[in-house]
């Protein structure tokens, strides 16, 4: 799946895809939300729960590695896709 196209969709549909297609890497907490992430092909998706009622507050998306920070601590480079990591040489 492409990123742009990934984009477009509805969250609805981005939920079927991340549940479909995701692979989960990470969570952390913050001011009492809850946030999943998951790599879907080449990108990155963040799941934002509401911590009282498991409600979906927003999904986010991304591919620049950078927003990854927060999660260094938690996620083996095992668990990325071969994909995703690429010899920049």
């Amino acid at each position: 799946m492409r990123f742009s196209y990934f984009k477009t969709l509805s969250p609805p549909w981005q939920a079927r895809i991340i549940c479909e297609c995701g692979v989960r890497l990470g969570e952390r907490e913050y001011n009492e939300v809850f946030v999943e992430l998951y790599q879907v092909d080449s990108f990155y998706v963040e799941v934002h729960y509401r911590q009282s009622d498991s409600e979906v507050m927003k999904i986010t998306s991304f591919e620049d590695i950078c927003f990854l920070e927060p999660y260094f601590n938690t996620i083996s480079l095992n668990e990325l896709s071969p994909s995703i990591i690429k010899d920049e040489n």
